[in-house]
């Protein structure tokens, strides 16, 4: 690490930051970090249970049954049976066998293991078993959340289902004592875990044989739990403050209002509840954006509150008018992104593949199940007809709540200039382009200023490459997080950013927006970022976005500065098969072809090259579930050249041809001719004429 490089952590983090950073490796390495054993929980009477309000399971199954295919249903009771195997559903996505009994500190993809007797703070200082994530997956017991649930649609099954989560619970209790092994080392695990054993008491446990034993049980775990994550909070209040914060301040919010005869209860009701006001204001931007600058962890973080409110209406109280404002502007940023047909937001920022409450039928891409419950919270009105994203509505408001007036929302061109995303829309509701431009306000990012998504006909073409792993492979995690990854350029093979540690990255990108406008045949936005001036030549990208509607995207990408560098566009495409072109790529979609082609300034064609699925180094991947990457088309023009210098893209799901005479560029499509002019790698607007 170089000196500058260490003074630009400091400076980022802060006074306060930096004296906590330190402290607590100190602390760490000297042992001092240990959780504090209390006294032993109460005991207590069966009537805490009956705190939690979730809806009957029986009158949800009537309501819901409809509306899921009953193909879902069959498949959410394979995988509860699946389960009864060691096979657990991971990342919403793919299949693990952790063994039968399942072993907790073992690895299902490598076979290595944790040590279970490692102090929490030590547990993860041994790498060599693989991704940490994996073994975490399981002990988030999604799993519960699928045998309660397919118990609920499949009654005949409860008992059995009952006695093997039950079984699952305490094995975990036995194989996992309080401080020790990778299952204590971050408290949103504890959390996590702890609410999905109340749901499962709720829904299923206590209506079974099985339910008193593990009543207390969970009810012990619950106050262990808790202790643990107070006695440890600062980590990620003052080193994280993101979703982790929030789930940590949730797990005690919830302890606190379930356990009331705990003499801590009060103290962790409190304590939780007052994080959870603070981070409503603080972690969602003003336009309603998300801190983590990530659709994923919004996600997560809309959750927490959906289970906020219903421990709040536990008490008999109300959710607190912040949560309610956080989770109103969340609901215009994220429909705003999101593609009408199926769901799906684009796959932008980190995306570790958390869905802490899996209580839907639907893809985990799918928003739809989280944004139906949010709206019907906070507006009392639907976002989408009736179908299998009602659940969750079903589960925290009740089956009364699926009768909500339905408005279905109005997307339109948007701009959130606080978290610095913008959104270029049609008329068709499948064809838009979000444009990242903002300057970043936290370090929770990837490094990928002025990158474009664009979906075509609900087809997401043009792709962000998403995380694929964190952990146990950095080549992998640096590859998915870096410049090189997005539609976006990358100077002197530098990124705009330093990734500096594994989550953090300093010289925090600067952008502006210059220029944003809609009209009824086309959307503009132009914005440049200076994450480059550090370096010789100190070079400004700016790239300007024509969406000619609905089928047509003109983007010019233009490199301020002096000397010679070596320069490199990059289009990502999605899971389409595809064929290269001298300076372009061609993908086959189920709604027809859809072409990508790179000039120059001049109007020559640029030379490219396509390549997917490479591996060293690696180019041509797209992950949109944790843990699972794909091989797609990345098509890549590399320049070394003077500056300043441009780049046109012509990206089209509609035959055309173009020609430039001057400064004139012309585009010709069967309907439409677009013409403007440009200098100096700036479009002039008041020439942009379509016809």
């Amino acid at each position: 690490m170089s000196v500058r490089d260490a003074m630009q952590e400091l400076a980022e983090l802060g006074p306060r930051g930096t004296l906590f950073r330190v402290g607590w490796e100190l602390r760490g390495r000297t042992g001092l970090t240990m959780t504090v054993k209390g006294a032993a929980p109460p005991e207590t009477g069966e009537e805490w249970t009956h705190r939690l309000q979730l809806e009957d399971p029986i009158a949800l199954a009537r309501a819901l049954r409809p509306r899921i295919p009953a193909y879902d249903l069959e498949r959410l009771r394979t995988r509860a049976d699946l389960a009864g195997t060691g096979r657990i559903r991971c990342f919403g996505r793919w299949f693990a066998d952790f063994g039968n009994p399942i072993e907790w500190h073992r690895s299902p993809l490598t076979g290595g293991m944790w040590d279970a007797q490692a102090p929490w703070f030590r547990a993860l200082a041994d790498e060599r078993p693989g991704d940490v994530k994996v073994c975490w997956e399981v002990a988030r017991f999604p799993h519960a959340y699928e045998l309660a649930r397919a118990a609920t649609f499949f009654p005949d099954r409860a008992e059995r289902y009952a006695a093997l989560l039950a079984r699952h619970i305490e094995h975990f209790i036995e194989s996992n004592p309080v401080g020790f092994g990778i299952h204590w080392a971050s408290g949103q695990e504890v959390g996590f875990r702890l609410l999905a054993w109340v749901f499962a008491l709720d829904v299923l446990l206590l209506r079974t044989k099985a339910g008193a034993h593990a009543e207390r049980a969970v009810a012990a775990a619950l106050v262990e739990g808790a202790r643990h994550i107070e006695q440890h909070l600062d980590y990620a209040r003052i080193a994280v403050y993101n979703n982790h914060l929030l789930s940590e301040a949730l797990a005690l919010f919830a302890v606190g209002v379930l356990q009331q005869d705990d003499p801590d209860a009060a103290r962790w009701r409190d304590l939780g509840r007052r994080i959870l006001d603070q981070e409503a204001e603080r972690q969602f931007y003003p336009d309603g954006g998300y801190i983590q600058q990530s659709h994923n962890y919004h996600r997560v973080a809309l959750q927490d509150y959906l289970w906020a409110y219903a421990f709040a209406r536990s008490l008999g109280d109300r959710p607190s008018d912040v949560w309610l404002r956080a989770l109103d502007r969340s609901l215009d940023f994220l429909v705003a992104h999101q593609n009408a047909a199926d769901g799906r937001l684009p796959n932008y920022g980190s995306n570790d593949g958390a869905l802490p409450s899996p209580l839907a039928t639907c893809d985990f891409s799918d928003m739809r199940p989280t944004l139906q419950a949010v709206s019907v919270l906070v507006r009392g009105e639907r976002l989408y007809e009736p179908g299998p994203w009602d659940e969750p509505t079903a589960w925290f408001l009740g089956v009364r709540a699926l009768d909500a007036p339905l408005r279905k929302p109005a997307r339109r061109t948007v701009s959130f200039a606080a978290t610095g995303a913008h959104v270029l829309r049609g008329g068709d509701p499948g064809s838009f382009a979000t444009f990242r431009c903002g300057t970043l306000r936290d370090r929770f990012s990837q490094i990928d200023m002025l990158h474009l998504d664009v979906w075509w006909r609900g087809l997401n073409v043009l792709v962000d490459a998403g995380s694929f792993q964190y952990n146990a492979a950095p080549e992998w995690h640096e590859h998915f997080m870096r410049t090189a990854s997005h539609n976006t350029i990358e100077i002197d093979g530098l990124d705009q950013m330093k990734h500096h540690r594994q989550f953090k990255v300093i010289y925090w990108t600067k952008a502006a927006l210059q220029h944003s406008s809609d009209s009824p045949r086309a959307a503009f936005a132009e914005g440049e970022h200076y994450g480059y001036r550090r370096h010789p030549g100190a070079a400004v990208h700016r790239r300007s976005v024509i969406f000619v509607k609905d089928d047509l995207w003109i983007v010019v990408d233009r490199i301020e500065g002096t000397g010679v560098h070596a320069l490199r566009l990059q289009w990502l495409g999605g899971v389409f098969p595809w064929t290269a072109a001298a300076n372009g790529m061609d993908l086959s979609t189920p709604s027809g072809p859809f072409t990508v082609r790179v000039l120059d300034e001049d109007g020559n064609a640029a030379a490219a090259t396509v390549a997917a699925g490479v591996a060293v180094p690696p180019r041509g991947w797209l992950s949109r579930y944790y843990g699972e990457k794909v091989a797609v088309p990345s098509l890549v023009v590399e320049r070394r050249t003077e500056l300043p210098a441009t780049f046109v893209s012509v990206l089209s799901g509609a035959p055309y041809s173009a020609s430039l005479a001057k400064n004139r560029w012309t585009i010709e499509l069967e309907n439409d001719r677009v013409v403007f002019d440009m200098a100096g790698g700036r479009i002039d607007l008041d020439s942009v004429s379509i016809r």
